[in-house]
């Protein structure tokens, strides 16, 4: 499937040609995504119906919602980072206060 969409003819140059590959790739992981997630909860919940229009908006959901984790775990991080070199710097200072290092 990746490949009919790289040989698609609507594609155009320069970075309109970029941001159609990328999307329609995107497309695709978050089809497959929704696929999977239906698949799972359809065996969890036999007795449930899921439209074949429900897939996409479903991996749609599930890469936003990791890219929401990503982005928290980075800031998470960042906040460590700066939390320890204020603490190094603010050790620096008084050590150089008091004359010992």
């Amino acid at each position: 499937m990746i490949q009919e969409i790289a040989q698609s003819p609507q594609i155009q140059k320069g970075g309109a040609k970029i941001a159609h590959l990328v999307l329609n790739w995107l497309y695709v992981i978050a089809h497959q995504i929704g696929v999977w997630v239906t698949t799972v909860l359809q065996a969890i919940f036999p007795k449930s119906v899921f439209p074949a229009d429900i897939i996409d908006p479903i991996g749609f959901v599930v890469i936003l919602a990791g890219f929401y984790f990503l982005v928290n775990l980075a800031k998470g991080v960042a906040k460590w980072i700066l939390l320890i070199a204020a603490g190094l710097i603010i050790l620096r200072i008084v050590l150089i206060i008091l004359k010992v290092g």
